[in-house]
């Protein structure tokens, strides 16, 4: 009967130290995230879902005039069963709904990533008659679910605007 209290107590240490293995597992590992990839020129900037938790709830990507942003939205699903939701992304400025780009819903498997991509090309957002030196800035808002996503996009200036420059006589 001494061994099996002298087993016991070492049963239990064993037990509580798996426990807090299993507790630490679930609460930073299982859950939904989404992670946003901004890709403009070369530049990929990458979002993580811890990024929202701060207290600005918002992330700025520059982009230069006449130039495309690819977006990536990522949900990573960390669950024992599947996940649905509906996505919807729309590009705001100044408070008013400019276009919506995607509204769609995203089904992911148990332990998978789902994945929605979309363009945005500054030569449409940016007036014709806009001097060069003036920048341009646009809200892209991204609601899954109960969460809202926002991305600023910063549309560069043209640093040096093209001159046109004769080209030189010709000695022959």
């Amino acid at each position: 009967m001494a061994t099996k209290r002298r087993n016991l107590y070492l049963y239990l240490t064993l037990l509580c130290f798996f426990g807090l293995i299993a507790i630490f597992i679930v609460d930073g590992y299982m859950g939904v995230y989404d992670t946003v990839y901004v890709t403009a020129g070369e530049r990929e900037q990458k979002i993580e879902s811890d990024v929202w938790l701060r207290e600005n709830k918002f992330w700025s990507s520059g982009v230069n005039r006449g130039e495309k942003a690819f977006f990536r939205y990522e949900v990573d699903n960390r669950r024992f069963s599947g996940y649905t939701a509906d996505i919807e992304v729309s590009l705001w400025h100044s408070q008013e709904k400019i276009q919506d780009l995607i509204s769609q819903p995203l089904a992911i498997d148990a332990f998978n990533k789902g994945q929605l991509e979309w363009v945005i090309d500054t030569t449409e957002l940016v007036p014709s008659d806009a001097p060069p030196e003036q920048s341009y800035e646009y809200t892209v808002i991204i609601k899954r679910a109960q969460l809202e996503r926002n991305v600023i996009i910063y549309i560069n200036p043209t640093p040096y605007p093209l001159k046109v420059v004769p080209a030189p006589p010709r000695v022959d």
